[in-house]
Formats: C-alpha cells, sequence, structure tokens
C-alpha cells in the first residue's frame, strides 16, 4: 500500500475551444454596401459573428448582427436582421433605413 493515497487520482484539463455551425435559411431583403437586410425565423443576438453565404454567385461574407426587430410576414412572426459586412471595409457607418418591418428604398 506505499503510495496509493499520495497517487495523483484525477487531472484537470483546460476547456478546449471549438466553434460550433448551425447552417439556417434567411430571405435576403436587401443588399447594400455596407449591410445587409434578411429575415429569419429565430431571432439574431446582436453583437452575434455571422457568415451570409450568396448561392447566386457563391460568395459569403463576414458579418455582425446589429440589429434583430419581429415582424410579421404573412401571419408568421419572423425576425428582421441588419448584419454589418465586416469583410469589406464600409465607406460610412451603418443608418437607420429600416423602418415598419420593411426597407426603403
Amino acid at each position: 500500500m506505499s503510495g496509493r493515497r499520495s497517487h495523483v487520482r484525477f487531472a484537470v484539463l483546460q476547456s478546449p475551444q471549438g466553434m460550433l455551425r448551425v447552417l439556417q435559411d434567411v430571405v435576403i431583403q436587401n443588399i447594400r454596401p455596407d449591410y445587409t437586410v434578411a429575415l429569419s425565423r429565430q431571432p439574431g443576438v446582436v453583437g452575434e459573428l455571422v457568415s451570409v453565404q450568396f448561392p447566386q454567385d457563391n460568395s459569403d461574407i463576414l458579418a455582425k448582427v446589429l440589429d434583430s426587430q419581429p415582424v410579421v410576414v404573412d401571419g408568421h412572426v419572423r425576425h428582421q436582421l441588419r448584419l454589418h459586412h465586416l469583410t469589406e471595409a464600409p465607406a460610412e457607418q451603418p443608418n437607420d433605413d429600416v423602418m415598419d418591418g420593411g426597407v426603403t428604398q
């Protein structure tokens, strides 16, 4: 029984870091040089970094959720997300063109 009680019986490991990628479909309402407005079934988390993939030209952008507002579309609650583009340097800060659940042209 020599040393049995003094042996280390467990080890505390540092937590591994990782990324969870959850894909969801959104409907793009408007694309501007510095931000995109999209409709989603789930609310966005302000400040969250997201990747938006555009199938028509097979491109994607890194964006940050600036705003998430519930809107009613065809009797269903959807969430209008304003996504600030991070992959391109914006010429100016995003403005507030989203009003009353729609986008001004």
